[in-house]
């Protein structure tokens, strides 16, 4: 009887030094996950930090770039303002020769009648001449500023590729730190997390 009472406390003891090393075994690996971990999450807020850090600056850099393409739309705007006043100034024109050509053909068509007439035709020939005038100096001016457009619109096609290529560097940097971010989760994935 104590042989076996013996056998049941050596057996209870080496039963209690197994749950023993396997609670230590199993604090150590708690230990080991949770500092593995812990370095994630440092990681991951680093990584955060600097994506937050390159958005924002990228976010200013497009709005003073903003700043200065708007500026030219600006301008853009005024350039076809005045284009669009010219341009009525010209039809104006237009229709005072238009008019000066009907009175010149309705005084050609009476000169058998009416030789009188020809200081009318003299005067009506020198309004069709300041018509002229007026038109060769509103489509002057109106090439001048079709040449501002021009020149702002290439300012603004400089502008905006420079965003682009902004844009293309901040996809780089992103596809960058994705890939970091997958490198430093692989220790993660070897455990069976569900």
């Amino acid at each position: 009887m104590e042989d076996t009472q013996r056998e049941i406390v050596a057996i209870v003891e080496n039963t209690m030094c197994e749950f023993n090393s396997a609670m230590k075994r199993r604090e150590g690996l708690i230990v080991r996950i949770s500092n593995q971990t812990t370095q994630i999450i440092r990681f991951s807020m680093i990584g955060l930090f600097l994506l937050t850090f390159a958005v924002f600056a990228l976010i200013l850099i497009l709005l003073s770039d903003m700043g200065s393409i708007t500026q030219r739309l600006d301008e853009v705007a005024s350039s076809m303002h005045t284009i669009n006043r010219n341009i009525m100034v010209v039809g104006d024109n237009i229709q005072e020769m238009t008019r000066s050509v009907i009175l010149v053909k309705q005084s050609i068509d009476h000169l058998d009648e009416h030789v009188k007439i020809l200081p009318l035709i003299n005067g009506n020939v020198e309004k069709i001449n300041n018509n002229m005038s007026h038109i060769n100096q509103n489509i002057y001016s109106i090439n001048s500023n079709i040449m501002r457009l021009n020149k702002n619109i290439n300012i603004m096609s400089i502008d905006i590729t420079r965003m682009t290529h902004q844009v293309g560097g901040l996809k780089h940097h992103l596809g960058v730190m994705g890939h970091n971010v997958d490198r430093m989760a692989a220790p993660i994935k070897m455990f069976p997390f569900p």
